[in-house]
């Protein structure tokens, strides 16, 4: 494991607590039948290709570190049912706890909802562990987020090679060109360029428009974080992005929300 500072390094230790303690309440072995048995994972690449615009990956979580509380009253369900009907292309579900108050079974009772819409759902977490994927695949997601930051290059291969060998894709994420170095290793078809910084939490939609550029024209590009509004996605767009993945805006939208994934969804460009 490498030494990681900031914030990032405080949720990732935590992570290998809740990990070890999750093991114990529920073996891999147990974990790994559920997921082999499980449906076929949805592709999110697919997802994004489908979408003549710029794809949304409506994320949902109760509170943050940057942001503070949320909506502590989130009902997964309910939430996904509304990205659905807005037109989101995908749904992103938070699951850690210390941190971010969400957990897996937020991902199965979403997962029952928006695959009925056949919309993909990602599991968001700070995934350093092969338990983790398992968990996920288990519990009914479609996909992963591999953060560059948490991992060291072999865990980095390691846990890639596993959750595509379970069908499921991946949105491998990054925040400067040293971590983009090392995703580009192992040849992953989508990108993520997080505008935050996870060891500060600064965030600047400037990090994409710069990254975006070093990242070839045949991967899918994800923004991440700091969109407000539908003008911040189409900048987005103007800047490569395929996709986008957005959770703080939404969950402060309040009654506003189906509104905002809305415009959020129906942005197009060029």
């Amino acid at each position: 494991m490498i030494e990681i500072p900031g914030i990032l390094g405080e949720i990732v230790e935590k992570r290998l607590v809740t990990i070890e303690q999750a093991k114990r309440n529920r073996p891999l072995a147990e974990l790994r039948t559920i997921a082999e048995n499980s449906s076929v994972p949805l592709s999110l690449q697919r997802a994004i290709s489908a979408t003549s615009g710029i794809s949304l990956i409506a994320e949902m979580k109760r509170s943050s570190p940057s942001a503070g509380s949320l909506d502590l009253d989130l009902d997964p369900a309910n939430r996904a049912a509304l990205y659905c009907d807005a037109g989101a292309a995908a749904i992103s579900v938070l699951t850690e706890y210390d941190y971010f108050s969400g957990t897996i079974d937020d991902l199965a009772a979403v997962s029952v909802i928006a695959r009925a819409s056949r919309v993909p759902v990602l599991r968001k977490d700070f995934i350093v562990d092969e338990y983790q994927v398992h968990e996920a695949r288990a519990a009914g997601a479609d996909c992963i987020l591999l953060i560059i930051a948490c991992l060291d290059p072999k865990q980095y291969e390691d846990l890639f090679t596993l959750s595509t060998s379970m069908g499921m894709d991946l949105i491998v994420e990054v925040f400067d060109e040293p971590e983009l170095d090392i995703a580009m290793q192992v040849d992953p078809r989508i990108v993520g360029i997080n505008n935050r910084n996870l060891k500060t939490l600064k965030t600047s939609l400037s990090v994409f428009e710069t990254l975006a550029k070093k990242i070839p024209e045949d991967r899918i590009r994800v923004a991440e974080s700091g969109m407000k509004d539908s003008a911040d996605v189409e900048r987005m767009g103007y800047a490569g992005a395929q996709a986008v993945l957005i959770g703080e805006s939404l969950m402060k939208a309040g009654s506003d929300v189906s509104e905002l994934a809305q415009a959020m969804a129906a942005v197009e460009v060029g």
